[in-house]
């Protein structure tokens, strides 16, 4: 394979593949904005309503972080298990694919 003249200063080094195409990858970010967005929009309804500021909502951050058992920025819940055979539960279902017992949902969250 030849090699292609780079002017100075421009040169990328190859990337790795992802496994994510520029289409997925740019569909996420809109996601993202769109739920930032919206997540914005909802603070500010709370903070007027409940007259709640900044630092409080801060705060309530971290403590929500704590939450997993590691303060990193990010909320990752385990694995729901089953409430009648104890087996892990398929997120996207809330019938137990092994005994056919419905778990309840406790937090909305839970279907993200």
């Amino acid at each position: 394979m030849p090699l292609e003249w780079v002017p100075p200063g421009n040169y990328q080094p190859p990337q790795k593949d992802s496994g994510a195409s520029r289409s997925e990858i740019d569909s996420i970010i809109e996601k993202f904005e769109r739920l930032k967005l919206i997540t914005m929009a909802v603070w500010t309804f709370v903070k007027d309503d409940k007259d709640i500021n900044e630092d409080a909502l801060i705060e309530r951050v971290r403590e929500i972080d704590k939450l997993d058992g590691t303060v990193d920025g990010k909320l990752k819940l385990g694995v729901k298990k089953c409430g009648k055979c104890g087996k892990a539960l398929n997120p996207k279902f809330e019938k137990c694919q092994y005994c056919g017992h419905i778990t309840p949902l406790t937090s909305i969250f839970e279907t993200l």
